[in-house]
C-alpha cells in the first residue's frame, strides 16, 4: 500500500517539525513525503496525490485540526483514499474522538495487518450563494469564531505551545475577549420550525463533542450518525458565560437554561447583526454579513478513517 505523509511543520508552532523528525527516523516502511507551504496547501497536496487512484492508499497527517479539515476536504467522496493522524496541533480535538497514530509502530503494524478504516460524516455550509465550506469536528458563528480570530493574531498561542500549554490559548482568548464582543440576534429553521434567539453569543455546529482544545460542547455529537447539532448560547452575562465555559470541561453546561440544543440533518441560520465572525474547524474565514442566510448540512459517508476495529 502507498503511504504518504503531509507535514505541516508549523502546526503547534513548531511542534509538527519536531513530530515529524522523531517519526522519520524510525520509519522503516516505503513512503513519500509532502510538507505544507501556506493555507490550504493541504487540501490541494491530498487531492493531486488521490486523483485517478484505484488502489487503497493512506494519508498520514502530522499536524492539528486545521490541516486535517484541509486534506480530508481535498479526499471527499474518495473510497481508495485512508486518513490517518500524528496529533502535532495545539489543541488536537479531532484525536479525541477518532483513532489516531500514537507512534511509528502503530503505522507499521497497521500497514501489515489486515486494514480497518470506518465511513465518516461532514458537514457543510453554504455562506449565500458562493462560498462553500465543509467542517471534520465543528463550524461556528459569534463568539467562538471571535475567539479563534483572536488567538490567530497573537503571540500568546506560541508562547504557550513553547511550555507545552498551547490548549490554553482558547480559554485565555475567551477571557480577554469576554468584555469586547457584541452579542447578536439570530433565526434558526428546519424544515417545519423555527426559533428565535436574542443576545446570542454563538451558535455552534458540531459533527465531534470537542472544540477549542477539550471542550466537549456537543457531548451527543458523533462524526457518522448523519445528524449535526447546534448549540446555542443566547441571553447570558458576561460574567456568567465564563462559568458556562469552565463547565464545558466537565459536560456541565447542559445543565444551564441559557444554553439550547437542537439536532437534525440541515439547518438555515440567519443573522441579524452585521459582521458577525465565522470559523470552520478552528479556521477563520471571515465576516458574515446581515440577512446572510448559512446552511448547514450533513454529507454522509464521505470520508474514510483508520481503525481499530478489526
Amino acid at each position: 500500500m502507498q503511504v504518504l505523509f503531509i507535514v505541516n511543520e508549523a502546526a503547534g508552532h513548531g511542534k509538527g517539525k519536531k513530530v515529524w523528525h522523531h517519526l522519520q527516523q524510525h520509519l522503516t516502511i516505503n513512503y513519500q513525503v509532502a510538507f505544507t507551504e501556506y493555507e490550504g496547501h493541504g487540501q490541494e497536496l491530498a487531492k493531486k496525490w488521490a486523483e485517478d487512484t484505484q488502489t487503497k492508499k493512506l494519508i498520514v497527517i502530522v499536524g492539528g485540526d486545521g490541516t486535517i479539515h484541509e486534506v480530508v476536504s481535498g479526499v471527499l467522496h474518495n473510497e481508495f483514499i485512508v486518513i490517518g493522524v500524528v496529533r502535532a496541533g495545539s489543541g488536537n480535538d479531532f484525536a479525541r474522538s477518532f483513532t489516531t497514530f500514537q507512534n511509528v509502530g502503530q503505522i507499521e503494524t497497521y500497514l501489515q495487518t489486515e486494514m480497518a478504516n470506518k465511513t465518516m460524516d461532514v458537514g457543510a455550509l453554504h455562506l449565500g450563494a458562493c462560498q462553500h465550506e465543509i467542517f471534520v469536528n465543528n463550524a461556528g458563528v459569534g463568539f467562538d469564531a471571535f475567539a479563534t480570530k483572536h488567538i490567530n493574531k497573537s503571540r500568546l498561542k506560541f508562547y504557550l505551545n513553547k511550555i507545552g500549554l498551547g490548549k490554553l490559548s482558547y480559554a485565555v482568548a475567551v477571557i480577554r475577549g469576554l468584555f469586547s464582543f457584541e452579542r447578536f440576534d439570530v433565526t434558526i429553521r428546519t424544515n417545519d420550525q423555527e426559533w428565535q434567539f436574542h443576545q446570542a453569543w454563538f451558535v455552534a455546529m458540531s459533527n465531534h463533542p470537542y472544540f477549542g482544545g477539550g471542550m466537549k460542547i456537543s457531548p451527543s455529537s458523533k462524526p457518522d450518525d448523519g445528524q449535526i447539532e447546534l448549540t446555542i448560547v443566547h441571553g447570558i452575562s458576561r460574567l456568567k458565560l465564563l462559568l458556562v465555559f469552565v463547565t464545558v470541561f466537565f459536560e456541565k453546561h447542559t445543565k444551564f437554561k441559557e444554553i439550547t440544543f437542537l439536532q437534525g440533518n440541515q439547518f438555515d441560520i440567519i443573522m441579524h447583526t452585521n459582521d458577525v465572525d465565522c470559523h470552520t474547524d478552528g479556521n477563520y474565514i471571515g465576516e458574515i454579513r446581515q440577512g446572510t442566510r448559512i446552511h448547514c448540512t450533513v454529507q454522509r459517508d464521505v470520508w474514510q478513517v483508520i481503525s481499530e476495529d478489526r
